[in-house]
């Protein structure tokens, strides 16, 4: 099996209806997709960004795109690993029995499996999976592993973590079904993904983090998120909506930067009124699915 490939096909979503017109066009400057657009079932209001790509990795070469948050200030890495530490003694907690293997499919930086690595047994083994054949700076204790190399996987993780990857696949289909086949029986994977229904795109428009253009793929919707993993063969355990840290790449896009440490903080003063807006909304930024693999 190889697990590196689902992310460079394309699928057609043939259930779909995108009708006649996007939902929005965005100029990205990115030279690969400098005009993409966004389009949106009726039905299930899942969102398809076109047109598709032969392959994405080429999106993520040199690890300087913003999903490898290399720019992080003292402060700002400080507040993200004690955010992300207890968001890995949460994941560890969602495993019924003991925790062998541990794997973070996309893993970014590095910080998240680190964290699991700090907070799990001692003999738990932790792997982050990504494109690249050298690991990232912040892997830690962690062991890594580039996705052509982890076949040895296959089969052998109680809990896979898989946090805003699904869709950056122009294939989440063939995407989670190659992250299924990294679980053991009864093997519990935990996504989470951008919501296409945010409150937030309204209000930041085409400057919404949660476009991403062209880097999102696909765009989610609580109903074609659901639809796509119990298709997969998965059994949804729970759902859970998610107040994603989003303000501060939105208000980089809006103003025209780079995401900063000013921008982070403000967001992160605003995210009571966030919080509060998701909630009463019921239209977070986020989405996350804990499913089990059956036995």
């Amino acid at each position: 099996m190889t697990v590196h490939t689902a992310l460079s096909e394309a699928s057609d979503h043939p259930s779909c209806d995108f009708g006649s017109k996007p939902r929005i066009v965005l100029d990205t400057g990115h030279p690969l997709a400098p005009r993409i657009e966004i389009w949106q079932c009726s039905l299930c209001g899942h969102g398809v960004t076109r047109p598709p790509m032969a392959d994405v990795s080429v999106l993520y070469e040199n690890r300087e795109s913003e999903d490898y948050l290399a720019r992080d200030s003292g402060p700002v890495r400080a507040l993200k690993a004690f955010v992300f530490g207890r968001l890995a003694q949460s994941l560890l907690r969602q495993v019924d029995g003991k925790v062998r293997a541990v794997a973070d499919y996309g893993t970014g930086n590095g910080m998240l499996p680190a964290l699991i690595a700090e907070a799990a047994d001692p003999d738990t083994s932790v792997y982050g999976l990504d494109f690249f054949e050298d690991p990232p700076a912040e892997i830690g204790r962690a062991s890594y592993m580039s996705f052509r190399s982890s076949t040895a996987l296959l089969g052998k993780v109680d809990l896979l973590t898989c946090f805003h990857v699904l869709e950056h696949s122009d294939n989440p289909e063939a995407l989670l079904s190659e992250l299924k086949a990294y679980l053991r029986p009864n093997g519990t994977i935990v996504i989470e993904v951008p919501n296409v229904d945010c409150v937030w795109t309204p209000w930041f428009g085409k400057s919404c983090a949660n476009w991403y253009a062209p880097y999102h793929r696909v765009h989610f919707s609580r109903r074609s998120l659901r639809k796509l993993v119990e298709a997969g063969g998965l059994e949804v355990i729970s759902e859970r909506d998610i107040c994603g840290p989003t303000f501060a790449l939105s208000f980089a896009s809006l103003f025209g930067c780079r995401p900063n440490a000013g921008l982070f903080f403000l967001g992160a003063s605003l995210r009571p009124f966030q919080w509060g807006a998701e909630r009463l909304t019921r239209r977070p930024s986020a989405l996350r699915i804990v499913a089990r693999r059956p036995a």
